[in-house]
């Protein structure tokens, strides 16, 4: 058995950071007693852009799109992925070791931990809830990810995993996939009303929920950090629009915003707030449902991305045309490949390529679904005005709210073309779960064999120069097949308030908090 000590492994490869689409938040903060002599003290309000479907594992992501901080609050993570390290960190966790030639991983977890209803958070628990995502009829975002795999709780804090394939950064798995664990009593008390009543070993654990309203979260008082988490109460309110959030941040009603709004920081800067802003690989994009007409030919996604001038989409929408995205891979990442550039703003090869599917029978005529907020409508209306005087293309949109677009686009994946966005650090394993055809979060249904070799070779490996040959050609057969268009950088910024001090604040993921150690002073 070829068994490699979790930390040990770790330092000697780089980490993961993703996402999907970063949404804003905000604090305010009001006074609060000691909790039963805790020290704990405080209210803060996250202001999230729309209401999450649910908190529930099996339909909660590492996204603030699909509710990842209320669901970091509540349950909290087994690993969560340190942007600045790369690394896995271990939370509810302690250790992940590989094994037999990185086929068989090890869990550990940590001892004495409980869920806020005082069951064991421990092996059976973790087993309980990874077998929920392998179960077709829960129909979980997760599905696909352990596809495959076995859970065997080898005791009380040890988990067991066969995988159906070598994977050397199989804890970054687990803590971009599997990361939320549920209480298994409360699960099978109510399976289908646990979303709406969600019960964890968080920070907090739920107090009431009003839908569409506000989610009133309070201190859980049996959490396992000892001493935290430092804040009495926290409260999630959705806000769509951007000025608001600024306006409550500006006026002291809000002290903290995440966001991927790039003219959000820039007018925040303007209003003399601090903004902290980290550049990441990936990138809105537009992506095609590659599996079946009109985007199934790639003549016509290459033609879709070709009409398009992102500099100009930028400079109009953005206030920047620095903001635009040359390749998925940001310059300074080890594995970006120059060569790899998007092909755009060339309409005259463009209507070449639309002549070619018109004379065939097929014109282009699709529908752009995207959600409703302010700045997604902004881009498919560009997306309209430069398709304007092209032949043998036709584009409707169709705009939904947060709940429905997050069904529709995400969970379904029922689409012809569609906003979204992916940001990380290091690739895996968020561009093996969107660009591999077995892949958790193909949304494109993309099936490049090339592709999938690359992927599954850099997943096995932690030989940095066969992960950046392997990256490289993923990236090349990307430009070339355009199962997505890429035209705006990804980033993960946070904005505070005026007059405003959060100390131990942390971000991951796409803008993810890590509520056991933030304090408002």
């Amino acid at each position: 058995m070829n068994s490699t000590p979790f930390k040990t492994r770790l330092l000697r490869r780089s980490g993961v950071l993703a996402g999907l689409v970063g949404l804003t938040l905000g604090a305010t903060a009001c006074g609060g007693g000691d909790d039963s002599g805790s020290g704990a003290s405080g209210s803060m309000t996250v202001l999230i852009t729309q209401e999450a479907k649910g908190i529930d594992p099996i339909m909660t992501t590492v996204s603030s799109l699909t509710g990842g901080n209320q669901a970091a609050a509540v349950f909290d993570m087994l690993f969560w992925i340190n942007p600045k390290t790369g690394k896995a960190e271990p939370q509810i966790a302690e250790s992940a070791t590989a094994g037999e030639g990185n086929s068989v991983w090890t869990i550990k977890l940590r001892p004495n931990v409980k869920f806020s209803d005082g069951t064991a958070l421990d092996a059976e628990a973790v087993k309980f809830n990874w077998e929920r995502h392998a179960d077709p009829a829960n129909r979980s975002v997760q599905f696909t990810a352990v596809k495959g795999m076995k859970f065997d709780a080898v005791d009380a804090q040890t988990v067991k995993v066969t995988l159906p394939a070598p994977n050397a950064h199989f804890d970054l798995v687990v803590a971009h996939n599997l990361a939320f664990i549920g209480s298994p009593t409360a699960i099978r008390a109510d399976p289908k009303l646990f979303a709406q009543k969600p019960v964890g070993a968080g920070p907090f654990k739920l107090k009431t929920w009003m839908r569409d309203s506000q989610l009133t979260l309070e201190r859980n008082g049996s959490y396992w950090g000892q001493g935290k988490p430092a804040l009495k109460e926290l409260i999630f309110k959705p806000v769509m629009d951007q000025k608001q959030r600024l306006a409550a941040l500006s006026s002291g009603q809000a002290q903290l915003m995440t966001t991927a709004h790039f003219p959000s920081t820039e007018q925040a800067k303007k209003d003399g707030m601090t903004v902290t802003l980290d550049p990441k690989s990936g990138g809105f994009m537009t992506m095609f449902d590659t599996s079946k007409p009109p985007f199934n030919d790639p003549r016509a996604r290459r033609a879709f991305a070709l009409i398009m001038n992102p500099d100009d989409r930028n400079q109009t929408i953005q206030g920047s045309p620095g903001q635009t995205l040359k390749s998925l891979f940001q310059p300074a990442s080890p594995f970006a490949n120059p060569d790899a550039v998007y092909a755009t703003n060339n309409r005259a090869e463009a209507q070449k390529l639309l002549d070619e599917l018109a004379a065939e029978g097929k014109p282009l005529s699709f529908t752009y679904t995207t959600n409703s907020s302010a700045s997604a409508r902004m881009t498919a209306e560009y997306w309209l005005t430069q398709i304007s005087g092209m032949k043998n293309i036709t584009m409707k949109t169709e705009f939904l709210e947060g709940a429905a677009y997050i069904q529709k686009v995400l969970i379904n994946n029922d689409f012809q073309a569609s906003e979204f966005v992916i940001t990380f650090d290091e690739p895996e394993p968020v561009l093996y779960n969107f660009t591999h055809s077995k892949g958790s979060e193909n949304r494109t249904k993309w099936n490049n064999p090339t592709v999938d070799k690359a992927l599954d070779a850099a997943r096995n490996t932690d030989d940095p120069a066969v992960r950046k040959a392997a990256y490289q050609s993923v990236q090349a057969e990307i430009v070339k097949d355009v199962p997505f268009f890429s035209y705006e950088k990804s980033f993960a910024a946070a904005v505070q308030g005026k007059n405003t001090r959060i100390e131990g604040l942390s971000l991951f993921e796409d803008g993810l908090i890590l509520f056991d150690r933030i304090a408002l002073k």
